[in-house]
């Protein structure tokens, strides 16, 4: 038996380099993988090596844990995988085992540890693993492959209400339908861990890992196509909103923001100085403001869209100077939450620039921007650049927002 000790993030090893490797044993027998969490995009790194073992492939995955996807379910199934949702029944009681394991008839590989089967899990996240290579041809190694191998299979039988195999896009339909997994194509609204009203107390930088450059593949849109639009799997995805926010006062912790009817309306590309209003030089006077450009948003013209559909209902009304009448102004209430810290609500200015034959529309740049008064000394911070920032909208309170960046 040989051993590797994996610290993913830290040092140069990561679990997907290994994890490839296990499942790369010349004349597999068996593969088993058990995890917590499971989304396509991390399936997607490794679906080439067990297309050709899917036969001898299953796969155990935690749902009711608000991360497992109804994507990742559905690609081990195309994958033709055997694949099983585990279902504790509660979200005090969470499956949570990380097993790769890989099996011939002379080898068997074992990735243990805390990787999941997502992109973070295999290559972004700090994460700790053991790679155990066993011979087969020695009792005690394969005592220890069978030992893995009999006890995560006995779950099927044993718990037949909790290890539910799933076989096909519509029993992933139903789970999604029915809450115990999610939509990998909306990303959850923020839920800070934390409050406060200085944003002083906090400076960290992100942290810079030691972790490949992986490329984003669009993920798969789950629609259920006997149900009309805006029903059954799709309307599970809408979660999260701000309340009690004209409530709060600014010397008390902001109030936590209640997951209720937040809709994510706009993801930003890394941000850079300029919107975020830090100076490049000593005698560069920053806007105040940040214009809204499509950034990681698909399909949507950014000179229209913030106007019409984000901010649509709100009061606007055309600036009182004539030279400026062509300039709509509306004012919004946003909650800030940075890096998982909720600093509260502030109303915020926003400004559109009506006109369409100007040559800042006709070249298909941003026309909405938005003022950051009291909040640009939060946002002016070097250790918010290249982060990405999020817009949420309150479905049922259209004046409310919630600005995050992470």
């Amino acid at each position: 038996m040989t051993n590797k000790f994996i610290l993913q993030g830290l040092t140069v090893d990561n679990h997907l380099d290994e994890v490839r490797d296990t499942f790369q044993l010349a004349n597999i027998e068996r593969v088993i993988i058990s995890v917590a969490f499971l989304n396509e995009r991390g399936f997607a790194l490794l679906v080439d090596i067990l297309k050709p073992v899917a036969d001898k492939t299953t796969i155990f995955a935690g749902i009711r844990n608000g991360i497992t996807t109804g994507q990742g379910l559905l690609a081990c199934i195309d994958c033709g995988c055997t694949t099983y949702a585990v279902d504790t029944g509660s979200r005090g009681v969470v499956f949570h085992p990380k097993i790769y394991l890989a099996k011939s008839a002379t080898e068997g590989r074992i990735v243990l540890g805390s990787a999941n089967l997502t992109m973070g899990g295999l290559n972004s996240n700090i994460e700790a693993g053991l790679k155990i290579v066993c011979d087969m041809a020695d009792k005690s190694d394969a005592d220890l492959v069978e030992d893995l191998a009999s006890k995560i299979d006995a779950i099927v039988d044993e718990f037949p209400q909790h290890v539910l195999q799933v076989k096909n896009k519509q029993e992933v339909l139903e789970l999604l339908k029915s809450g115990r997994v999610i939509d990998e194509r909306q990303v959850p609204p923020p839920n800070p861990g934390g409050s406060s009203v200085n944003r002083d107390l906090d400076k960290i930088p992100k942290m810079e890992l030691k972790k490949k450059m992986l490329t984003y593949a669009p993920v798969t849109t789950l629609v259920d196509e006997r149900e009309p639009e805006g029903t059954g799997a799709a309307a599970a995805g809408e979660v999260a909103a701000a309340e009690g926010a004209k409530e709060e006062t600014p010397d008390a912790p902001p109030s936590k923001p209640a997951i209720d009817q937040l809709e994510l309306v706009w993801t930003s590309n890394p941000l850079t100085r300029r919107p975020l209003n830090i100076p490049t030089a000593e005698n560069t006077n920053p806007t105040g403001s940040m214009y809204f450009t499509k950034g990681q948003t698909e399909g949507i013209d950014q000179r229209h869209y913030f106007r019409e559909e984000v901010f649509g209902d709100l009061a606007w009304a055309n600036d009182a100077a004539d030279e400026k009448v062509h300039l709509e102004r509306a004012t919004g209430s946003f909650r800030i939450v940075i890096k998982d810290v909720n600093y509260g609500v502030f109303d915020m200015g926003l400004t559109h620039d009506s006109r369409t034959d100007s040559a800042t529309y006709k070249q298909n740049n941003s026309v909405t921007q938005l003022h950051w008064g009291d909040v640009k000394p939060m946002v002016a911070r070097d250790d918010l650049l290249d982060r990405t920032m999020y817009l949420y909208r309150d479905k049922s309170k259209p004046d409310q927002f919630v600005l995050e960046i992470d």
